[in-house]
């Protein structure tokens, strides 16, 4: 009996060891699955190929699916599916592939067209190899006209009610045309003021310019002209038409400044003159130009223009005007601009 007893015990402890090494067998067959899952890291990550969307990943490996708009001045305009328009710094571009054809312009001035892939420092466009450093401006689809254009208009109003009642207003358009190759700018600047039903300020300007790149930091500006119209100062219209040369002093993905100059030629055509006095005047004159560019932060932009026009005494002399303004960024459409200054000085020599 005594055997018998110690027999069944055995039995018994060899069954629950089985089964303890069964349930153990068992238990890590079903957690090694999730142990593996857990070893992919976010450097594993990569864009998936996708024929509909283009798709960014960023140095610090965050992925965004949506749509390659264009690469200017060092800064990537993407439309994401999720989070509408971004810009994006060049130096933080990872990975960069595009499900459709762009165009690619080059620091030497070539281009190439087809479908791009950007990839630890090189870039692939049907394949083919380039440095990353190489690539200048993207513009997303082939090299049509509606991909080169842009605009953008702010409008201002200020009301003040008191002793004087004051009315304030201001308009600032700007429509640029950029190539791989060349860039063309229109503005518009127009103020406006009221006090008591009487006109006290009514200014107008435009501004335009063709520039034609030789490399990335020098471009030649075979034309540029502005128009300017202002019945307080005894301008019916003055027009300037000048030609010169422009380069980037400094040209990167946070901030741009660039100086350019020139000779023109001035006409004004007078308000109001005295019996006698000629109605209009024309003479050379020498027009130097500076705009700083530079981002605050990833949503706010300073923005400044500083301009000196140089002519005979008669045509005003020694003139110049400043803007800046600070944009902040509200949707992707919508931004909110805050005018600091904007004058119109006029020195006789």
């Amino acid at each position: 009996m005594e055997y018998q007893m110690r027999y069944t015990l055995i039995a018994a402890s060899c069954l629950a060891a089985l089964y303890s090494t069964s349930a153990l067998s068992t238990e890590t067959t079903q957690a090694q699955p999730i142990a593996q899952e857990q070893t992919l890291t976010p450097e594993q990550l990569y864009p998936p190929v996708d024929a509909k969307y283009d798709w960014l990943q960023l140095t610090s490996l965050e992925l965004l699916k949506g749509e390659i708009k264009n690469l200017y001045d060092d800064k990537l305009e993407f439309e994401s599916d999720e989070l509408d328009t971004v810009f994006i710094d060049w130096e933080d571009v990872k990975v960069l592939q595009s499900s459709c054809i762009v165009s690619i312009g080059f620091t030497d001035l070539s281009t190439k067209t087809g479908r791009l892939l950007v990839e630890n420092g090189k870039s692939y466009i049907n394949g083919e190899e380039f440095d990353n450093a190489d690539i200048m401006t993207i513009i997303a689809g082939d090299q049509s006209e509606s991909n080169y254009w842009s605009s953008k208009i702010t409008l201002g109003v200020n009301f003040r009610s008191g002793n004087t009642d004051q009315i304030d207003y201001s308009a600032l358009a700007k429509t640029a045309r950029r190539t791989t190759e060349s860039r063309f700018n229109l503005d518009y600047i127009g103020n406006y003021s009221k006090t008591d039903g009487e006109s006290r300020i009514n200014n107008h300007r435009i501004n335009s310019n063709f520039d034609w790149f030789i490399s990335k930091q020098f471009y030649v500006r075979p034309i540029f002209a502005e128009v300017y119209k202002d019945p307080f100062a005894n301008i019916e219209y003055r027009a300037t038409v000048g030609s010169g040369l422009s380069y980037n002093i400094i040209d990167n993905s946070k901030t741009e400044w660039s100086v350019s100059g020139g000779p023109a030629y001035t006409y004004t055509r007078f308000d109001e003159v005295k019996a006698g006095e000629a109605e209009d005047d024309g003479s050379t004159a020498v027009v130097v130009e500076t705009v700083f560019d530079t981002e605050v932060t990833s949503d706010i932009d300073f923005n400044t223009l500083y301009r000196v026009q140089y002519g005979n005494e008669k045509s005003g002399g020694y003139t110049h005007h400043a803007i800046a303004t600070l944009e902040i960024e509200l949707t992707s459409m919508f931004d909110l601009d805050g005018l600091g200054s904007h004058q119109q000085a006029a020195t006789r020599c």
